[in-house]
């Protein structure tokens, strides 16, 4: 296969989800909850100190506390970072997640041709009919929001918000003319 054949087939697009309120809570709390534990042996000593005299065993435990708290917050905050990347490689159709800046995560693949349909999403669609309904979008509001009905590989009916772009939904027209496409997307 040539490159411009390539070119012309393979389509990919990732985007941040947006940072809402909700978002920007749980990361204000797992802040509080990871400085708390880092900081509970301090807690603990002070509460063995006041029935014993024997809390200088805490001392010991402390550093351990702050050695191991500091890179597993910092490794379990990037679950609070979400990326969506969605490649179509003629047929196939792969959408990813990346946490923060670890390897992309594949959560669905399938075949371009075994979609139900792929349309500008809007508010009339039952979710009721299926297994899953994932949404790995910028936000519910987005513009260019996308939303496609298949099964996955455990034979489950999948509803997969994404967000669109012109040049993987033509790619994915080609495969499957249940795919419609906007003429106002922005990518």
């Amino acid at each position: 296969m040539t490159d411009s054949e390539q070119s012309t087939n393979y389509a990919e697009y990732s985007y941040e989800k947006a940072v809402t309120g909700k978002d920007k809570l749980k990361k204000v709390l797992y802040i509080i909850g990871v400085i708390l534990l880092i900081l509970s042996p301090i807690f603990v000593m002070l509460i063995v100190r006041i029935y014993t005299s024997k809390a200088y065993f805490i001392m010991y435990i402390m550093p351990l506390f702050l050695v191991l708290g500091i890179p597993l917050a910092k490794f379990f905050y990037r679950y609070l970072q979400n990326e969506f990347k969605y490649t179509v490689d003629r047929s196939t159709f792969k959408m990813e997640i990346i946490h923060g800046k670890a390897k992309p995560k594949m959560l669905y693949e399938t075949d371009v041709k075994d979609m139900d349909f792929a349309k500008p999403a809007t508010a009339d669609i039952d979710k009721s009919g299926y297994g899953n309904v994932a949404y790995c979008c910028v936000s519910d509001t987005s513009p260019d929001l996308y939303v496609t009905s298949f099964k996955d590989k455990n034979d489950k009916k999948v509803l997969l918000y994404f967000e669109g772009s012109k040049k993987a939904l033509k790619i994915m027209n080609y495969y499957n003319k249940n795919v419609e496409i906007k003429n106002d997307l922005n990518h």
